[in-house]
């Protein structure tokens, strides 16, 4: 292939309500478009860093971009090898670069392939992925198995009547993940599990701070519920640094934060050898990037319910990248992305 044109777009998204998490608070999200051109074809990919999850600046993002654009501009005949190959020369340490950039040249990739982007990466890719709802956001009428519930900003007494209404709400059968972002301390952590056993609780994500690794370790000796990594996960070097302190049951991974596909798929092989259960989410990203999520949940063959249920919190009335039914999104079965937007 040939790279004719190389475009660097700035978005910004406005959330319908603001989003707040324990230490975090979100009224839109911001970033960049990329788009590659080659003859008449073109891949899209989206560089977003999260506010209090990632480590770069948007304006780190755009110089690497730039960066990048000037490195490849020149190069003639080219591959989807050597594309890759200056992705980690001019955006080391940048991991919303790495995604964005790896998900327009594999999107690019699959195109002139003629397939899913899934597909292209792994010929036995399904079309459909699990996803959990958000409680506030989704009801019970959109028949989702496994809701994730923000906590650990209440005292413990009004913790237990919220999951006792949500029970309710939702019914028994329901299950719940319980995202406490990082706000508890071990005695608190250790006392929340106990009470909220009774409850059906699939997991506990990131109920202490990120580095605290040793007391998420302890932590699971104290409790049945499984504990899973959010903050904590911002790379392959911290992934192993979590394994070896037996701090986790479950590896939350977010492209947008950790890496991208090549990042991501070292994380899934080496979590799943150590029987740690992996699990993909979006980062608040726009259609490209929850797009690109869910392909990468496919070619991973993640089999786990997902994070992806996050099209709904944003004003822009985008062509949804997904046909979503009970909880399961079922990929586009167009080439690339398929994503419907226009980018300029």
């Amino acid at each position: 292939m040939k790279i004719t044109d190389f475009l660097i777009t700035p978005f910004q998204h406005k959330l319908i309500n603001p989003l707040k998490t324990a230490n975090q608070h979100y009224s839109h999200r911001s970033g960049f478009i990329i788009k590659i051109n080659s003859e008449d074809l073109f891949g899209c990919g989206e560089s977003s860093p999260l506010s209090g999850f990632s480590a770069e600046s948007l304006k780190e993002v755009s110089y690497a971009l730039e960066s990048y654009h000037l490195a490849i501009m020149d190069i003639g005949e080219t591959s989807v090898a050597e594309l890759l190959s200056f992705i980690p020369i001019h955006c080391e340490d940048l991991p919303s670069v790495e995604f964005g950039l790896e998900t327009a040249i594999y999107d690019l990739a699959s195109k002139i392939e003629g397939k899913t982007f899934s597909q292209y990466l792994n010929p036995n890719a399904k079309d459909q992925i699990k996803s959990n709802g958000i409680v506030g956001i989704h009801t019970p009428k959109d028949n989702y198995k496994i809701m994730k519930v923000k906590v650990g900003f209440r005292n413990l007494f009004d913790e237990l009547n919220n999951l006792d209404e949500l029970t309710t709400q939702f019914g028994k059968d329901v299950k719940f993940r319980l995202d406490a972002n990082g706000n508890m301390d071990l005695p608190r952590a250790i006392r929340f599990c106990k009470e909220v056993e009774k409850f059906n609780i699939e997991y506990v994500e990131q109920p202490l701070p990120k580095n605290d690794l040793e007391d998420l370790a302890e932590l699971r000796n104290h409790t049945s519920i499984p504990i899973a990594v959010d903050e904590s996960l911002t790379d392959f070097h911290s992934a192993e640094k979590i394994m070896n302190a037996q701090a986790a049951n479950v590896f939350i991974i977010k492209p947008t934060v950790s890496g991208g596909f090549t990042t991501c798929s070292k994380i899934v092989e080496m979590a799943t050898t150590e029987k740690i259960i992996s699990v993909i989410t979006s980062s608040l990203e726009g259609p490209i990037g929850l797009s690109a999520c869910a392909h990468f949940a496919s070619a991973l063959s993640i089999d786990e319910v997902c994070g992806l249920s996050t099209a709904s919190l944003f004003e822009d009335s985008f062509s949804s990248p997904f046909s979503i039914k009970k909880g399961v999104f079922y990929l586009s079965q167009k080439p690339g992305l398929g994503v419907g937007i226009n980018v300029a």
